[in-house]
């Protein structure tokens, strides 16, 4: 045997693979599995997106807050915004609408998608929360409960059409919990964080939860420390930025008059009628049942749930701020959620399994008298952003009918009828006419101005009068404008 011959036979032999062992996958398999996750996970996200870029057929008019947030986006990009002292300041719609302004005209539908988008997907947050401790039932069950909030008149889904913050704001509060509860801390504090620059009820949770996970994960201080630096420095510095005093919004925030009982009463009725009764009373028996199984998650929502109730109270009796039925948005979505895992844990404890669609029918039956009231009122806020779209869209007409933009402004400022839909428009026409805000007043302040007025309202018969002091410019379907008390006719 030559010697090569006797190297090779004194190596040993190959190892071989046990009978019916797998073999490691390929790295380009190993990178389509990597891919592959976050791809499926974003689908819902795409799935919203189409749905809320799709929503753009229902006729419906952005909100006052909104186009106010337009307004400064666009006049962030050209210098500095300047505030009528109309609206509170909030930060985080005004950093996507700076950007939105680069699309010029786009802008306001692009933050329609954007805003919708959101609330969509804080639905599907919704679902999957529920889902998670009691079963796809609990979810469906959690979303419908969630449509009928946050008032006695279910306006949720308007404030979705209007592009609204607080659809936006339960969105991000329900991922953070989603993200906490996957143990991504990290990420479940930059989506507080956002949630904090869009209502400061949550300031004292983004607090607790910076504090928690500095104390359990000491790596994530560099992104806890600087995320609670920005959130009050864009608050107050914004603030300061767009009308000179970074405490400005909570001034005009404090809204509501009487005494500190009667404002708690107000606050506690509309608190009380964030979600119908049933739901209250599904949340309670979901935490004393997550008590007695000890699954600590649904304790500490109806906790967090209660404390951001609480923080309203408080700000409304104690210093006046409003207590809107969608400022408890957030705590509303939570105690949805409970009520639906309370109902999926009820309906999986059944046995026989046979009777377990009874027991769902009959706790949905036992139900439906309550939210009935509330679901009636669904078309209606459809209807009604309809109604204010159709509104909204007859004042280019009017604009062109006087003469474009520069007759509209030649007696120096323009004025809006402050009453109902024509005052939610405002803000609109400021936009329409590339304006600060303060060049568009409400009501019809002592001229010289050009007055839009509702056709054959009060102020509409008013003028019309008075026809030396204010004369008759254009009428187009539901508005009128006037020259009033201005020296020169526009053309």
């Amino acid at each position: 045997m030559s010697a090569p011959e006797r190297l090779a036979a004194a190596q040993p032999p190959p190892p071989t693979e046990p009978a019916g062992a797998e073999r490691p996958p390929p790295p380009h398999t190993r990178l389509l599995r990597r891919l592959r996750r976050p791809a499926i996970a974003s689908l819902p996200l795409l799935a919203c997106a189409a749905l809320a870029w799709a929503s753009l057929a229902v006729p419906a008019v952005l909100g006052y807050d909104p186009w106010v947030w337009l307004v400064w986006g666009r006049e962030l990009v050209r210098g500095v915004p300047a505030s009528d002292g109309s609206i509170a300041w909030k930060p985080l719609p005004v950093l996507v609408t700076t950007p939105l302004a680069l699309f010029g005209d786009a802008a306001p539908e692009l933050w329609t998608v954007v805003a919708r988008t959101a609330g969509l997907v804080g639905l599907v947050a919704a679902f999957r929360l529920a889902r998670r401790f009691a079963g796809p039932v609990a979810g469906a069950l959690a979303v419908a409960a969630f449509l009928l909030t946050p008032d006695a008149e279910a306006r949720w889904i308007r404030h979705l059409l209007q592009a609204n913050i607080e659809p936006a704001t339960v969105m991000l509060c329900l991922v953070a919990v989603e993200r906490h509860l996957d143990d991504r801390r990290g990420q479940a504090l930059l989506f507080l964080a956002a949630a904090g620059l869009t209502r400061p009820e949550i300031w004292p949770f983004l607090l607790v939860h910076a504090v928690y996970v500095v104390w359990h994960s000491p790596r994530l201080a560099w992104l806890a420390v600087p995320v609670l630096a920005a959130v009050p420095a864009l608050w107050f510095g914004g603030d300061a930025l767009v009308s000179g005093d970074p405490v400005a919004g909570a001034t005009v925030a404090r809204v509501l008059t009487g005494g500190p009982a009667e404002r708690l009463l107000m606050a506690m009725d509309n608190a009380a009628g964030a979600v119908v009764a049933p739901v209250w009373v599904a949340a309670a028996v979901a935490v004393v049942w997550a008590a007695h199984r000890r699954v600590a998650a649904p304790v500490v929502l109806a906790a967090g749930a209660l404390g951001w109730i609480a923080i309203v109270l408080v700000m409304a009796g104690a210093f006046g701020y409003a207590a809107l039925g969608r400022f408890y948005a957030p705590a509303a979505a939570v105690l949805c959620v409970l009520a639906g895992i309370a109902v999926g844990w009820a309906v999986r404890a059944t046995r026989p399994v046979v009777l377990r669609p009874l027991v769902l029918v009959a706790l949905v039956g036992a139900a439906v008298p309550f939210a009935q009231a509330r679901a009636q009122w669904l078309p209606v806020q459809v209807a009604t952003a309809a109604e204010w779209a159709a509104s909204d869209a007859e004042l280019d007409p009017l604009i062109a009918a006087v003469g474009g933009r520069d007759a509209m402004l030649a007696c120096g400022a323009v004025s809006i009828e402050a009453a109902g839909a024509a005052l939610e428009v405002r803000p609109r026409l400021v936009w329409t006419l590339d304006v600060p805000l303060a060049v568009v007043r409400p009501n019809h302040d002592p001229g010289p101005v050009v007055a839009v007025v509702r056709s054959g309202g009060a102020l509409d018969a008013g003028m019309a009068a008075l026809p030396d002091v204010a004369r008759p410019l254009a009428r187009t379907g539901g508005w009128a404008a006037y020259a009033y008390q201005c020296p020169t006719p526009p053309r």
